[in-house]
């Protein structure tokens, strides 16, 4: 069985230099086997015409790459790659990018890739990428919500355009993402070389044998049992990231039972939650990830990435405080220990 490709998600508020970044990386020699959805805003699109070239449908690039634009949705233009690829329509691909709209909130996408019965024996999640203008983030940041969920939800932060402003603005800037997104590694363009395999790993995210991954994947905001790193700026103040660590193993039923409530009454805010489960009678941490109402299936890993055994989950939230969801948690523990 073919490899399920990863698709990764370039996604960053309007002007902030995604198809600057996308055409600048095509160009590397490691992603000649890249295909680029784009998806535009409106009726007339353009965004497609920057990358490289297009005609109707999809078009080998110089590079190599295939750049389609989206007719349909996420679900068909995916099917339609895979089809046209196995008959031969279109050359083999080992990754897909999407690059979204400036307007785009991105959890649905990645709800799509995580749980779509059609696209998970052949996709799976890759990275996701926000691009973020140095010139105009705060105000955009302050006016537009999807502007602060494109950088919450990221994995990886690129900000553009840090040679149009002074250091200060920059540094201020970085403060602010750092606020809604503590752990992303971020790369400062134009001055700052990013290679493309850093911005889009084409093997799948493993904490068990990427110690130094799963610690920053993991990085609570600041050390604490039940600790909100609440950051209160602007329009997005309602958006925060916060750690909810448990010493002790946890009943895996009653933490799934747990898990699917937090979903159910509140998985509209519930931006992002990544995490490793001690789970009671295992040896083995379970790795949880989720967007909003939908989850990855759990995954057992080989082993501990590290020496630290507590149960670790880190939650990017809009409106949801850590105190109700720790309290929750231990209640529920609490009930199904005897």
């Amino acid at each position: 069985m073919m490899a399920r490709a990863p698709v990764s998600v370039v996604t960053g508020f309007l002007g902030s230099g995604k198809t600057t970044l996308l055409n600048r990386l095509l160009r590397e020699p490691e992603m000649r086997g890249a295909a680029v959805i784009v998806n535009e805003f409106g009726e007339i699109g353009i965004d497609h015409l920057l990358v490289e070239a297009a005609i109707e449908d999809a078009v080998l690039l110089r590079s190599g790459c295939i750049c389609c634009t989206v007719r349909g949705d996420l679900v068909d233009t995916l099917g339609s790659l895979e089809e046209r690829r196995a008959g031969g329509a279109l050359p083999g691909f080992d990754r897909v990018l999407v690059e979204t709209t400036g307007l785009a909130d991105p959890a649905p996408i990645l709800q799509t890739l995580m749980s779509d019965p059609t696209l998970v024996p052949r996709y799976r999640l890759g990275a996701v990428i926000a691009t973020v203008d140095a010139v105009n983030a705060a105000g955009q940041l302050a006016a537009f919500g999807e502007a602060a969920k494109q950088v919450a939800v990221a994995d990886r932060l690129a900000l553009t355009k840090t040679d149009l402003v002074d250091a200060a603005a920059v540094e201020a800037v970085v403060a602010r993402l750092r606020a809604l997104n503590p752990t992303a590694p971020l790369a400062r363009l134009p001055g700052e070389t990013v290679a493309p395999a850093a911005l889009f790993p084409t093997t799948p995210f493993d904490p068990s044998s990427k110690p130094p991954d799963v610690q920053r994947w993991l990085a609570a905001p600041e050390s604490g049992h039940e600790h909100a790193h609440d950051h209160q700026s602007r329009h997005d103040a309602a958006i925060r990231s916060f750690c909810i660590t448990l010493d002790d193993p946890v009943p895996w039923q009653a933490f799934k039972a747990w898990l699917e409530s937090v979903a159910s009454l509140r998985g509209s805010d519930l931006l992002r939650l990544k995490g490793l489960v001690n789970v009671a009678g295992e040896s083995r941490p379970i790795a949880v990830h989720g967007v909003q109402h939908v989850f990855h299936p759990p995954t057992r890993l080989a082993a501990w990435p590290d020496a630290d055994r507590r149960t670790r989950l880190v939650f990017i939230t809009r409106n949801i405080d850590a105190a109700p969801l720790g309290a929750a948690l231990h209640a529920v523990i609490a009930r199904a220990t005897p």
